[in-house]
């Protein structure tokens, strides 16, 4: 593995359709060479993953949050008065 900060040139196949996908792109002019290219698709992958990421942690607060309203409701528990801290802790004592 090289030292972070240097390169070492990376050779890859792509298939035909990949290869046709580069050189539109190129050829569109809205990139100067193949790096630029795959440079921009490594970053909507990272961007892509880490909106994946947040979404997957997202959805898990809002089961969360579902699992408490139902908790609430199948008790008969009034909220009056009640925070979301001290709901919270209730749910970590259960």
């Amino acid at each position: 593995m090289e030292a972070l900060g240097r390169t070492k040139p990376m050779n890859i196949n792509l298939t035909p359709e990949q290869e046709r996908l580069v050189e539109n792109e190129l050829k569109s002019g809205h990139f100067r060479t193949v790096e630029e290219v795959i440079g921009q698709a490594l970053q909507v992958l990272r961007e892509k993953e880490q909106s994946s990421s947040a979404s997957e942690s997202s959805g898990a607060q809002r089961e969360a949050v579902r699992e408490m309203l139902a908790f609430i409701e199948k008790n008969h528990i009034r909220l009056e008065g009640v925070s979301v801290k001290q709901l919270i802790h209730e749910g970590h004592r259960l």
